[in-house]
């Protein structure tokens, strides 16, 4: 069984409204789309319970994450400062299949806090891809892409009045690779019919491990599925009819 590994913050900076980047010396060897468990102790010595988030990046030994402030937790993360040491569990999960994306047309397609783990998706794919992401807001975070994919398209729906899904059309594509809210996920599969479709999967997770089933959710077929286990990246058929 896995054992939580320690690490200290090197950085941890707000790069949009409420949306922070933290780095940490850390090392786990993580494949695109897996996630971690972080824990830790606040300043004033309160805990913050497990809670996954997506590997945006490794590199040189450290692990870039990104986390958006929505609650007492990630705003006690906020307050954290370099060379606080945090823990870490992972890598968990089943990330994204790099099988047989050569040479075919690709899209990686993030809403909002989706973009973390798509970052070390892209740097990954040997070809190079189009980008789309769709926020609420503000862009955040597109200009660490754009050594790594061929067409960046963003739209702020405040801004814009339009949802990223609205930005693309799936069957121009081979391959599409996605990660956002589930209704994203969903309305994408809904236009999909010839593209493989692969998402990473939004949901509450307690443990990380499949043990708690806190994070099931129902498959195409009436099956349950843990997406911290089975998932949290799937074929958008094994989740959506």
């Amino acid at each position: 069984m896995k054992a939580y590994k320690k690490g200290r913050i090197v950085e941890n900076i707000e790069i949009s409204k409420n949306i922070y980047k933290m780095v940490i010396d850390v090392n786990l060897s993580a494949a695109p789309g897996q996630f971690f468990m972080f824990r830790t102790k606040s300043f004033r010595n309160e805990p913050i319970l497990s809670r996954p988030f997506g590997v945006c990046d490794e590199s040189c030994g450290s692990l870039t994450l990104l986390y958006q402030v929505v609650g007492e937790g990630t705003d006690i993360m906020a307050s954290l400062t370099p060379e606080h040491e945090v823990q870490l569990l992972g890598p968990l999960g089943n990330g994204f299949n790099l099988e047989n994306s050569t040479n075919r047309k690709i899209a990686v397609v993030a809403g909002g806090i989706g973009i973390a783990p798509l970052l070390s998706l892209v740097k990954k794919l040997e070809s190079k891809v189009d980008f789309y992401a769709g926020f609420t807001e503000d862009p955040y975070f597109i200009d660490e892409f754009r050594p790594h994919v061929d067409k960046i398209t963003c739209a702020s729906f405040k801004k814009d009045g339009i949802f990223v899904t609205e930005l693309f059309d799936p069957n121009d594509y081979d391959l599409i690779y996605a990660c956002g809210p589930n209704g994203m996920l969903k309305s994408i599969h809904e236009k999909n019919t010839s593209a493989e479709l692969q998402i990473s999967m939004e949901a509450h997770m307690a443990c990380g491990i499949g043990a708690c089933l806190g994070c099931t959710v129902e498959s195409s077929d009436g099956e349950f599925l843990r997406v911290c286990k089975d998932g949290p990246v799937f074929n958008s058929k094994e989740v959506f009819s």
